[in-house]
């Protein structure tokens, strides 16, 4: 009768599994152990770490408050207003996960800054890693937009007449201020439309981006490491 295999001959036969088709052990080791020179140990060296774990946590309640929420303005009020509000007030710690959403959302953009201010300060912009300074500054304006994105969900009056300013701003564009107003709008007037193209832009587009842009922007640390300051 074959003997029960132990926890760890099992932990030990999946990492070698793993190890036979990707390199899995070797990828962690070059993770875990690789030295970090003393100069990075400044707490302003956090500040792209710190932006990474706002994201990430943006990520994670986003996808719990898309559970409940229904991007709907038919109706008074409107579904999509109501979804809200069913979130903060019925669903257990759904007001938690609302508000550490929208602060997160908040602190990410100051992070944003704080790191990238670092960054010119260091003088981390200088080449080789001029293209991995580029890749931030889009970061930055995915941000943005998500921002821009999210602040129309909840359909209430404050988001209503804060997105209308907004895309008349954007419509004040030179040359291309009507055609991208009427992507904006998705129509003549702010309305489902708008909302329709917001939140799938929202929930769709910009998280892809984001997640692409990240994982070009650890390659290219990993590859020419953290620079030193001038």
């Amino acid at each position: 009768m074959a003997s029960v295999p132990r926890p760890r001959q099992v932990q030990v036969a999946v990492v070698d599994w793993l190890d036979r088709r990707f390199p899995f052990t070797s990828s962690v080791d070059e993770a875990l152990y690789q030295r970090v020179p003393n100069y990075a140990n400044a707490f302003y060296y956090c500040f792209g770490g710190m932006t990474f774990i706002l994201i990430a946590l943006q990520l994670v309640t986003g996808v719990f408050l898309a559970f409940y929420y229904v991007p709907d303005v038919a109706g008074n009020p409107a579904p999509a207003y109501t979804s809200v509000q069913h979130i903060m007030k019925d669903v257990y710690l759904g007001w938690l996960v609302r508000g550490v959403h929208f602060w997160a959302a908040n602190l990410l953009v100051v992070m944003i800054v704080l790191h990238m201010a670092r960054v010119f300060w260091t003088g981390s912009y200088r080449a080789p890693r001029e293209l991995n300074w580029m890749v931030g500054v889009i970061m930055l304006l995915v941000v943005l937009a998500f921002s821009l994105t999210g602040y129309l969900l909840p359909w209430d009056t404050k988001a209503y007449w804060a997105t209308s300013v907004t895309i008349q701003i954007i419509a004040g564009t030179p040359i291309l201020g009507g055609l991208l107003q009427s992507l904006a709008q998705g129509g003549p007037t702010l309305g489902p439309g708008t909302l329709q193209r917001f939140f799938t832009i929202h929930v769709f587009l910009l998280p892809g981006a984001i997640l692409l842009l990240m994982y070009v922007h650890f390659r290219l640390i990993r590859q020419h490491g953290i620079s030193e300051p001038m």
